[in-house]
């Protein structure tokens, strides 16, 4: 006798669905926007924090300890690295330390060395002790794992319905196990970084005719790596998982259903990227450019919300789908 067939009720995730919930969720408390606003605002109109006095001589002392190798055109090394590395030094804003991965508040002027805007040459503030920048680098990566966490945990009540409000002591530990997930993938990228970067450096050096196909084959591992646990944040955050635990399930989701969250995180970067560069648009000297961070405000705020619409969909399906194999019963996946 044949038992009754039963039926999955929830669906797979899908692309479009998960983005218009993502995108409703945001508009309807638009609020969460002010949290990448705010960021772009200090690194527009806050001071330029750099250690470009403190690192610059050692960097071009190790240059010049380097030199000897390029024979006769060390020359023309040495000054082509004094130009590189004075202009990354003078543009580069400790400040950026706010934004943290993979849990973090998004920012359009993250990336960009801002030495003016509207009002005129912003303040800088030259550090000139290791021991200040390595406390103030610190201090403001803690900060901004904290401010992150609180984003990306209001993200995933406004996406959830069923969730009840957002408690201090349950952020204090998502911010934790967040701390955690973060040890955990700098542990695992730096295993496997290392030896990929040794193959990579041998094909390119006796294989040179190969061009960028190492480069290539280095960026297909990196993202074989990451993408099954491109959810771990979101299971923290969504489900209250440990960091073990969202790895795993971040795992079990992708498994299910590569298709459509490979095609979802292509649009995700497709979206990401080519909005950015948009939003980029004016100069930064330009008062044009606070549309373009408001934009990207809404936009990346979306695409986060999007990704828990789209997650909290895959791990209904898969929840139901290890129930019903459980069970032992057929199954029509719908």
């Amino acid at each position: 006798m044949f038992e009754p067939v039963s039926e999955i009720k929830n669906e797979p995730p899908r692309l479009i669905p998960s983005m218009v919930e993502g995108f409703n969720a945001i508009a309807s408390h638009i609020y969460i926007i002010l949290f990448p606003v705010l960021l772009d605002l200090m690194l527009w109109f806050g001071p330029l924090v750099r250690i470009k006095d403190l690192l610059l001589p050692t960097v071009l002392k190790a240059s010049e300890i380097s030199a000897p190798a390029y024979g006769a055109d060390s020359q023309a090394f040495l000054e082509t690295a004094k130009e590189m590395w004075t202009t990354i030094l003078s543009q580069f804003n400790i400040l950026s330390s706010l934004r943290t991965f993979p849990v973090g508040i998004p920012s359009l002027l993250i990336s960009k060395g801002i030495i003016k805007n509207p009002l005129g040459s912003v303040y800088v503030i030259e550090l000139q002790s290791a021991d200040s920048a390595l406390a103030l680098m610190l201090g403001l990566l803690l900060l901004g794992l904290v401010l992150g966490s609180l984003y990306f945990a209001m993200i995933a009540v406004v996406t959830n319905p069923d969730s009840g409000p957002l408690k201090l002591s349950e952020l204090l530990r998502q911010t934790m196990q967040c701390l955690l997930l973060s040890f955990i993938l700098i542990c695992g990228v730096l295993v496997l970084l290392i030896p990929a970067v040794c193959l990579v450096s041998t094909l390119a050096l006796f294989l040179p005719s190969l061009g960028s196909l190492p480069l290539l084959i280095l960026s297909l591992i990196m993202v074989w790596f990451l993408l099954p646990i491109a959810f771990s944040p979101h299971g923290i955050f969504a489900n209250h998982f440990n960091a073990t635990a969202a790895i795993a399930n971040s795992f079990r989701l992708v498994r299910s259903s590569m298709n459509a969250t490979g095609m979802f995180f292509i649009m995700l970067i497709l979206l990401s990227y080519g909005l950015d560069a948009l939003w980029s648009t004016p100069p930064i000297d330009s008062w044009m450019l606070l549309v373009g961070i408001l934009g990207h405000g809404f936009i990346s705020s979306g695409l986060i919300a999007s990704s828990f619409a789209f997650y909290s969909r895959g791990m209904k399906w898969v929840q139901e789908v290890i129930r019903e194999i459980n069970a032992g019963k057929p199954k029509i996946l719908s």
